[in-house]
């Protein structure tokens, strides 16, 4: 795993437990609002890890799909988890859907273009969250919430979160870029 990669688990990884500190901040308001945040934050995290395990495993199809579907259906749980049952299975069955599709999206990509894809999909993440701050009209006195709030405030952060992504680097190693190489992972079983 490049330190690119590295880096940008740990991004993904902060980005959804915000979507968790969103979701149990306001658990008692709107249940339809809590949903929706159960809902975008399960499918944006599996599209965006079944995405990674489609690209990091390309070739192996049915593995990749699978991890996908269980990272998102565990994240969208976990997102659903603080507030109602309904909830937790929205967020659950939204990662599945999200995992799935992420994991096709991955082992479709165009070799060499794997990089921009993520980075465009952590963005969309990035921006759905915002906009779900912004849904719940947050009545806080936190300074951090209060400046995500303003539109141009916010547009400059996801510029700034942009054009860090693109200092990065390479996020994928390279033994992925070449198409005639297969990654093989730990979990996947070849009968000869």
């Amino acid at each position: 795993m490049t330190t690119g990669l590295l880096l940008f688990f740990i991004a993904a990884t902060i980005l959804f437990v915000c979507y968790y500190v969103v979701i149990v901040g306001n658990r008692q308001g709107d249940k339809m609002s809590v949903m929706m945040t159960a809902m975008a934050g399960g499918m944006m995290a599996g599209l965006l890890f079944g995405t990674i395990m489609g690209i990091l495993l390309r070739g192996d199809f049915v593995q990749s799909t699978i991890l996908g579907m269980v990272i998102g259906m565990t994240i969208g749980a976990f997102l659903g988890m603080p507030a109602h049952l309904i909830t937790l299975l929205e967020g659950m069955l939204a990662g599945l859907m999200g995992g799935m599709m992420g994991a096709m999206v991955g082992e479709m990509a165009t070799v060499g273009q794997e990089d921009s894809l993520l980075k465009f999909l952590f963005m969309i993440s990035l921006i759905v969250l915002l906009f779900l701050l912004r849904l719940f009209d947050l009545k806080t006195n936190s300074n951090i919430i209060q400046f995500i709030k303003n539109p141009l405030l916010a547009l400059l952060l996801v510029l700034f979160i942009f054009l860090a992504l693109e200092k990065i680097g390479s996020l994928i190693p390279e033994e992925q870029m070449n198409p005639n190489s297969h990654f093989h992972s730990v979990l996947a079983y070849h009968i000869h």
